[in-house]
């Protein structure tokens, strides 16, 4: 991603670095993880919930098409940990989501064009797993 070799990543609390060369092993090892004896993800986190989630992340990525974007659209990540923080407390299937998958802490952590484009790609890759292991609507 940078031009000089430098590796992006997000280091979170527990030790967990979240980096190029692993985000989607890291999307694809906690979804996984998630499903409770019943077969459900996150305990229960729908489709349709999952998707309102990353349409956030998406329309901030549809503003920024490069880095000199970024800069004009700091305030929008900032918003989007408040969306990720309001949706978590009013229900606990997307807490449990967000705090599983270090969403919010990464965005926390969201400073440069390069961090930003790692974590929409590390959303579309905890999306694309949720549906491989049998997300649903309901």
């Amino acid at each position: 991603m940078p031009q000089d070799n430098t590796v992006v990543s997000f280091s979170f609390g527990n030790g967990i670095t979240l980096n190029e060369t692993n985000y989607a092993d890291k999307a694809k090892s906690y979804v996984e993880k998630s499903k409770d004896n019943y077969g459900k993800l996150f305990g229960g986190l729908t489709t349709t919930k999952l998707r309102s989630i990353y349409g956030l992340i998406m329309n901030i990525y549809t503003k920024i098409n490069e880095p000199s974007d970024f800069k004009d659209h700091r305030s929008d990540i900032q918003y989007l940990q408040v969306k990720m923080a309001y949706e978590s407390g009013r229900e606990q299937t997307v807490k449990r989501f967000i705090d599983s998958t270090y969403l919010l802490e990464a965005a926390s952590q969201i400073k440069t064009y390069e961090q930003f484009l790692l974590y929409c790609r590390y959303a579309e890759s905890l999306v694309a797993y949720f549906k491989f292991f049998g997300g649903k609507d309901k």
